[in-house]
């Protein structure tokens, strides 16, 4: 067992040895989404566990944790707890995609090499919601614009014609 999630490591080799990670990683280590994240944000914990199917090298496991996202709406804070079970699958490319069993995503790894870091990232990426906003906001938020330079545009059609006035005759 091995405490720490930023490292590289070989896919095969943790397979035929049959690792197992456990551990847990700052969101601020993360930057694909530390920007999303509140600074409240707990660490996440992570277990993955590295084993072959045949000749498929899986990697199941689990991420949890508790994030803080800002509302998009009221902009408070938003409590978003996060639960992951991993089924992935390391592949060397997309073309090898079609050929896994149900159940397994695909991973690809093409240099041979993995952080697992970035696996964890991944799978937070895809976990959080496009538009973070509270089913109700705790706060009341306004209907109309309190802005007194707000001007609601009015479309006039103009007439194209109206250049054609200037050769009228009485």
């Amino acid at each position: 067992m091995n405490n720490t999630l930023q490292i590289e490591i070989d896919p095969l080799l943790c397979a035929e040895q049959g690792r197992i990670f456990e551990g847990q990683i700052n969101t601020k280590e993360m930057p694909r989404v530390a920007d999303e994240l509140g600074e409240s944000s707990s660490d996440i914990k992570v277990i993955l566990e590295f084993s072959r199917r045949n000749k498929i090298i899986v990697v199941m496991g689990r991420i949890s944790g508790n994030l803080m996202l800002q509302c998009a709406a009221c902009l408070e804070a938003i409590d978003f707890p996060i639960d992951i079970n991993l089924n992935l699958a390391i592949v060397k490319d997309d073309s090898l995609t079609t050929i896994l069993p149900e159940g397994l995503d695909p991973k690809v790894v093409e240099d041979g090499r993995l952080m697992l870091s970035d696996v964890v990232e991944d799978e937070l990426v895809l976990a959080l919601p496009d538009i973070a906003r509270h089913d109700k906001c705790p706060i009341e938020l306004r209907k109309v614009s309190a802005s007194t330079d707000f001007v609601e545009e009015v479309n006039v059609k103009v007439n194209p014609f109206k250049v054609l006035e200037g050769f009228k005759k009485d």
